[in-house]
Parts: C-alpha cells; sequence; structure tokens
C-alpha cells in the first residue's frame, strides 16, 4: 500500500532534502510513497482534507508551525505531523498534541529516516 506524506519545509531547499531522504528510506524498505512537497501552508491547507495523507512533515518554524500541527491534528486524527523546528520551545507542547515525531535542526537523514520508521510503525 502506497503512503501519502505532504512535505512543508521552512524553504524549498529544505523540502527537496527531505523529499529526497524519505523517498531514498521508502526505497530500502521496500515502501512506496507519493510525496507531495508543498512551498507554503497555504498550499498544504489547498491540499488538505481528512484522509488525503498518511503523514506530513511540517517545518514552517516558530508559532506558525506549530497551530499548523494543531490544525492538522484537529481535521484529521489519523494524520501522522512530524513538527520539525529551529528550537526545542515546542518539544512538549508538539507531544501534547500527539505529533508523531518533532525533528529539530539541523537534520540530518538518519533522523529522518527514524521519523519515516515511526510513520510506518503507524500504519502496520
Amino acid at each position: 500500500m502506497e503512503m501519502r506524506v505532504a512535505v512543508c519545509a521552512g524553504t524549498d531547499q529544505e523540502t527537496q532534502c527531505l523529499c529526497a531522504w524519505i523517498k531514498a528510506y521508502c526505497a530500502v524498505r521496500g515502501q512506496r510513497v507519493k510525496l507531495c512537497p508543498m512551498a507554503s501552508l497555504e498550499e498544504l491547507w489547498g491540499c488538505f482534507s481528512t484522509g488525503a495523507f498518511d503523514g506530513v512533515f511540517l517545518g514552517a518554524g516558530d508559532t506558525d508551525g506549530f497551530l499548523a500541527a494543531r490544525r492538522l491534528r484537529e481535521e484529521d486524527r489519523k494524520c501522522q505531523v512530524v513538527l520539525i523546528d529551529d528550537t526545542q520551545r515546542f518539544v512538549l507542547p508538539s507531544y501534547r498534541l500527539h505529533v508523531t515525531d518533532f525533528l529539530l535542526r539541523p537534520l540530518t537523514q538518519e533522523r529522518v529516516g527514524q521519523s519515516v520508521e515511526r510513520l510506518l510503525e503507524w500504519r502496520r
């Protein structure tokens, strides 16, 4: 079964890097994945509906990212959220939202792979 993942990071470069790492990890695991890179939160909301994505990597940053994670959680409880930020400010609040993972920049391919593994575990 194909996993559908939206990626909305802080910059286009970070979004493309995340997509490449997620795709590589899924290829190693034999997991089919449909990646949907998003340039902004506005683009994400334009494509978002309940059940549209299995997971979202969300790196909008600071309060906007946290509020977007909260909105995702309110609109689709099954969609797994990986929140990405520059500081640890939202670590505890994000876990109260039951995010799947919290990534602290700078990102590494290994750490992103661990987050993808958590998404895969949730789908089982």
